[in-house]
């Protein structure tokens, strides 16, 4: 066993964790914000386009946060594999 990639590992798992959790969670506002100001042609609405901007904005960040934060978990898991497999 190799206890600096176990330590390593269990980190990145820990932060993979943290990352897709807040995301997940932002997107879900997110989108019940378009459910809930949604016009009848199905277009969501905004008081103005700043609004509209940072919400386009805030779906992509946290869209690549979701990825980023899949791929981080990813590499944990390949860590604490090899570090049980260390001899």
């Amino acid at each position: 066993m190799s206890t600096p990639a176990l330590l390593l590992g269990s980190i990145l798992v820990a932060i993979s964790i943290f990352m897709v959790t807040k995301a997940r969670k932002k997107l879900t506002t997110l989108k019940e914000y378009e459910f809930e100001n949604r016009s009848a042609d199905g277009v969501v609405e905004f008081a103005n386009i700043d609004l509209s901007r940072a919400h386009t904005a805030d779906k992509g960040l946290y869209t690549v946060l979701g990825i980023v934060g899949f791929c981080v978990g990813l590499v944990g898991v390949a860590l604490l594999v090899a570090g049980f497999n260390v001899r």
